[in-house]
């Protein structure tokens, strides 16, 4: 599958939250899957949270699925506290909490001076599919997924990501898409620069993905070079996950950057320098290999993310949780600002194995 865009929705005073559900209730009227003033409660929750408990307000990232609808609220703090929603009784991963004690709910004053527990996050909670929050003192995240949840799960396997154009609105040069066999495959597309031009060779790549064997990465970049000709170029990356094996093979042309993460440490995945669709021949191409665990993460990100950030000091416990969720708090606090942003997140779901 490849993901459509997200768009950023400010939300900054009252008006700005009746816009979000004016606009995610006209996504949601052709939706059989969705329950109707469903998505319009969500928004208007989501969006009423970003004014009553942040001093700036915040943003929403929306954007349609096959059937359903994906909502990321985030703000930059300070946002909800420890014990502000109730824990999920059918949660069996980490719990998106400040690093404080558990404590009862507690009344809060909001920036409007009114009090309240952040229940209408339950209620946000009740009608998503999938439902997932983080805070740290940096500000907070919620992700909540309504109608038909699009398949980014399979038995041993989570993936999701965001793809959010420069300015928050209109089309992305970016682009990603994962799709699985016996093995995993992640891609991460970025077409020089942004716009309609920067789209469609982005689009050109993920097209080839939709029609390739998933076997030689050698050959499906060459593949993907030929069909950019005609257009402005890009750069990719193509990651291949098996594990039966516990190989991880990588090819990246171009500022693409990789990262894996596994128990403790982590490691970089490395790109050579190239453009596809604009050299002839292909430029130079390198297969990396290495090893694959249980219960590592992958994450590939074009350089509209920084490159350099610090999952354990920054996030902790954060890669426990939903990888769409994971990518927004990312790309929240490590957008260049300067170009579209895209960063795809893998989850291989198999419990690490206990070395002795």
């Amino acid at each position: 599958m490849n993901s459509p865009v997200h768009q950023r929705h400010p939300i900054r005073v009252e008006e700005d939250v009746g816009a979000l559900r004016r606009t995610v209730a006209e996504m949601a009227a052709d939706l059989p899957s969705l329950r109707d003033g469903d998505a319009d409660l969500v928004a208007t929750e989501l969006g009423t949270n970003l004014l009553r408990h942040t001093d700036q307000g915040g943003y929403v990232l929306y954007r349609a699925l096959t059937d359903g609808i994906e909502l990321l609220a985030l703000d930059g703090g300070p946002g909800l506290r420890a014990g502000d929603v109730p824990p999920d009784p059918n949660r069996e991963t980490g719990q998106p909490v400040l690093q404080e004690p558990q404590r009862p709910p507690v009344p809060r004053e909001s920036r409007d001076g009114s009090r309240g527990l952040g229940a209408g996050l339950n209620t946000v909670r009740r009608r998503s599919v999938d439902f997932d929050w983080y805070a740290t003192s940096a500000g907070t995240a919620i992700l909540a997924r309504l109608g038909a949840s699009d398949s980014t799960r399979t038995a041993s396997w989570q993936w999701g990501g965001v793809n959010v154009p420069l300015g928050g609105s209109g089309v992305s040069g970016d682009g990603w898409a994962v799709g699985v066999d016996q093995r995993l495959v992640a891609l991460v597309v970025d077409g020089l620069g942004h716009g309609e031009h920067a789209a469609a060779a982005t689009q050109v790549a993920l097209t080839e993905f939709e029609h390739w064997s998933m076997r030689d990465p050698r050959s499906f970049v060459g593949h993907v070079h030929e069909a950019m000709l005609s257009t402005r170029g890009g750069v990719l990356g193509l990651c291949v996950l098996d594990q039966e094996s516990g190989e991880l093979t990588y090819v990246g042309v171009g500022n693409i950057h990789g990262r894996v993460f596994c128990g403790q440490g982590s490691h970089r995945l490395l790109s050579r320098v190239g453009v596809l669709g604009t050299e002839i021949p292909v430029p130079d191409m390198q297969v990396a290999t290495g090893e694959w665990r249980p219960g590592a993460t992958l994450m590939l990100a074009t350089d509209g993310i920084k490159a350099h950030w610090d999952q354990d000091g920054e996030y902790p416990a954060l890669l426990a949780h939903d990888p769409a969720l994971i990518a927004a708090i990312v790309e929240r606090d490590h957008s260049e600002g300067n170009d579209d942003a895209a960063l795809l997140v893998v989850r291989d779901l198999r419990n690490p194995v206990q070395h002795a």
